[in-house]
């Protein structure tokens, strides 16, 4: 892969990380790359997510068997096992305590998310990582991402990084000004010029757990 082809570092935007933040957690940090139209991630977020999360040698699985992260994994010396489906977490006992990434897919087929996080958790070593690429609609995107990271919580993993991948073409959040009717209502009760900030929607949000709090 080339320099061209890699994802930039994530850009902070204070703006837009207020707005894209979870209640009550870290600030996203954006990173402007095109979405993928097949669900898998793009190859610059898995390299992204490999090269920032990861090390030469070290094992990752992939619970849905995502094109673009397989890719990445071998061309980044990463050794990648492809799960195919959920379903087959189980036959993964005997790497307990052995993986350093895990990447699943979210929303998915019905599954009991607990379960499902606590059988991940079970995978991982002291220093792995797991990462939830979600895709949820802007409408419920903050309580739905929440819920994910309370679920996670509970299963004993910590979100430690969070990125907000947005369209390139996606402007940078800036404050827009209001209809004029309702500038004068704003303005009439508060005493400030009303203007709102506009908002900048991730197609995927990258929710990264750890066994332990704070960074790795």
């Amino acid at each position: 892969m080339t320099d061209h082809d890699k994802a930039q570092p994530p850009v902070s935007d204070d703006v837009a990380a207020e707005q894209l933040a979870i209640r009550d957690d870290v600030r996203p940090c954006l990173c402007r790359v095109a979405a993928s139209a097949d669900g898998n991630l793009s190859p610059q977020l898995a390299r992204l997510l490999l090269d920032t999360h990861t090390t030469i040698g070290d094992f990752a699985l992939d619970v849905d068997n995502d094109a673009a992260f397989a890719a990445a994994a071998a061309q980044a010396g990463r050794r990648l096992h492809a799960l195919g489906g959920a379903q087959h977490l189980a036959a993964m006992s005997h790497a307990a305590g052995y993986i350093d990434m895990i990447l699943l897919h979210w929303p998915r087929p019905a599954v009991n998310p607990q379960w499902l996080l606590v059988a991940c958790r079970s995978l991982l070593r002291n220093a792995g990582c797991l990462v939830i690429a979600a895709r949820v609609g802007s409408e419920h995107r903050i309580s739905r991402l929440s819920a994910l990271r309370d679920a996670a919580t509970t299963a004993d993993l910590h979100l430690i990084d969070h990125i907000a991948a947005v369209n390139p073409a996606s402007g940078t959040a800036t404050r827009a000004a209001t209809p004029p009717a309702a500038a004068q209502h704003r303005q009439h009760i508060t005493g400030h010029d009303a203007a709102v900030a506009t908002p900048l929607v991730p197609h995927t949000d990258l929710l990264i757990f750890a066994t332990q709090a704070g960074p790795r």
